[in-house]
């Protein structure tokens, strides 16, 4: 008997999505499957879009929220959720037709718990599709994974999203893995830390089966968010629980600190150049990220990368105009 697959799509206030979003599900190649469209709270015509098709083929369920947020809403999706494996797919993206049939043949034949699987680049600005270039298959577990992939998936983005991975749903489940509804922003790479913490099995199939579409206008990352340092500390703490886990762990734990210094100082650009701020305003919130513990120790590390070593002294030395100086009129 075939595999049953789950998907997940949440959405807010997607209407103008979901006919193509369904469309390319009900084209996949793998037939036993349910959808099930998560609407959080939309104010537009999504829950009468999303209700339609749960009425247009049975394979489809249309679920209702208050407005809660995408991880509220992936893990809603996942409750109710009555298949062997997962997917979670954003409705403003776009797959091919044989992402489920290729992903649930490897995770059956490796028995794994998780398979990563690659995606393209669409910039809908420039409209250019770029190729992620990772390459070459893997199947192993969760030692074999971390010694010898796990900083290839970052520095590639495979790591990263919850979209380009199908998961055993028993996995899921069992191991209580849940997005962080607090969290607004970086949810992603903060579900994946904590995913990788139990991860017996790991597949990476490096064939392409997602477009993923950048809208940098009204994007979080162009937008400030409020739990933005709380959300990465968070990230990073699970990330360095992760790596604790084996004996040989430096390089990984180097990997996992410069993307969360990266991540934080950009935070910090963020706040110097938000015209909504005032100076004291800046101050102060830059005073609480340079105060804290866990970043301060984060740049402690010895591999830092060369272009940090300025913000590393800033912050040690507790300069927060200097900081304030750089970001907002150097553009540093």
């Amino acid at each position: 008997m075939m595999k049953k697959v789950s998907i997940v799509v949440p959405i807010y206030n997607g209407e103008k999505y979901i006919d193509n979003c369904v469309k390319n599900l009900l084209k996949q190649s793998y037939s036993n499957f349910e959808i099930i469209l998560v609407d959080d709270g939309s104010v537009d015509n999504t829950a009468e879009r999303c209700d339609y098709y749960s009425k247009y083929d049975t394979r489809i369920k249309s679920i209702h929220q208050k407005n809660s947020g995408v991880c509220a809403a992936r893990n809603f999706g996942t409750d109710a959720a009555t298949g062997d494996y997962l997917l979670y797919i954003d409705v403003d993206d776009d797959i091919v037709p044989n992402l489920v049939e290729d992903n649930v043949k490897l995770a059956i034949e490796n028995d794994a718990d998780v398979v990563f699987y690659s995606f393209w680049y669409h910039d809908l600005d420039s409209d250019i599709r770029t190729e992620n270039t990772y390459e070459g298959f893997f199947s192993g577990n969760n030692e074999e994974f971390f010694i010898t992939k796990l900083t290839e998936t970052i520095d590639h983005e495979l790591f990263n999203a919850p979209w380009n991975k199908l998961f055993n749903l028993e996995f899921v489940r069992k191991n209580n893995l849940r997005f962080v509804p607090e969290y607004t922003i970086y949810e992603d790479i903060t579900f994946s830390a904590n995913m990788l913490q139990f991860a017996k099995r790991i597949v990476i199939n490096p064939n392409r089966y997602y477009v993923y579409y950048i809208r940098k206008s009204g994007s979080g990352l162009s937008t400030y968010s409020e739990h933005y340092f709380d959300s990465v500390t968070r990230f990073y703490n699970d990330a360095m629980a992760y790596c604790s886990q084996y004996s040989d762990n430096e390089f990984q734990k180097n990997k996992f600190t410069n993307l969360y210094i990266k991540l934080v100082t950009t935070n910090l650009k963020q706040i110097s150049c938000r015209k909504q701020f005032t100076f004291s305003d800046k101050i102060s919130r830059i005073s609480d990220i340079c105060d804290s513990k866990t970043f301060r120790d984060a740049l402690g590390i010895r591999d830092i990368e060369r272009r940090k070593k300025l913000i590393k002294f800033l912050v040690l030395s507790h300069n927060k105009l200097g900081i304030l100086l750089m970001y907002s009129y150097l553009g540093r």
